[in-house]
């Protein structure tokens, strides 16, 4: 992370489509990713690529859910939410997988000390962010980006069906929709 903390103006700029803003919040946390996403790597099934989008789709969910009101600075929050979105996928993984017990991976016990990265691996972070951005926003229908920005940001089903006036079923069905078409090529 940056030695210059995030002020809450970046934050919300980022949330409302300022991709400098936006890339400036990737450059901050790119080694905070990183670094999450390192702890992980040879210790769960899940690829080193695949554990950096992972965070990235936390840095995100950051993005819509902080809210600077709340007494938490917003490195605290985004780095909690980095963590617990990979913690999330690792734990989805693995019991996917149906792996034995004793493969488990003690996911409180991962190092998150070492916020080192080299800037290409900056960039790249900034381009799988890209793409999947650009990914959500070609392929997924109005409902289901929203349903997906309120799903990253912590809401929980109901609550989304309460913001949208939708209902429960029609949020879960617009999630796996969006699950299913982000998966694809």
């Amino acid at each position: 992370m940056s030695k210059t903390p995030i002020n809450s103006e970046t934050v919300y700029a980022a949330r409302y489509g300022d991709k400098a803003a936006m890339n400036e919040l990737i450059s901050a946390f790119a080694p905070t990713v990183e670094s999450i996403a390192s702890g992980y790597v040879g210790r769960c099934p899940m690829t080193r690529s695949d554990l950096i989008q992972e965070g990235m789709i936390g840095l995100l969910g950051s993005v819509y859910g902080y809210d600077a009101d709340g007494g938490t600075s917003y490195e605290t929050y985004a780095t909690v939410c980095i963590s617990n979105r990979i913690k999330s996928a690792v734990r989805n993984q693995l019991r996917s997988k149906h792996m034995p017990l004793n493969g488990y991976v003690d996911i409180d016990g991962v190092d998150i000390s070492d916020n080192q990265s080299d800037p290409q691996t900056i960039i790249d972070m900034q381009e799988q962010f890209e793409e999947l951005s650009e990914s959500i926003e070609k392929k997924l229908t109005h409902l289901e980006k929203d349903v997906l920005r309120l799903h990253i940001g912590g809401h929980n089903y109901s609550s989304i069906a309460e913001v949208l006036s939708i209902s429960v079923k029609s949020v879960d069905n617009a999630l796996q929709r969006a699950r299913k078409k982000l998966r694809e090529k």
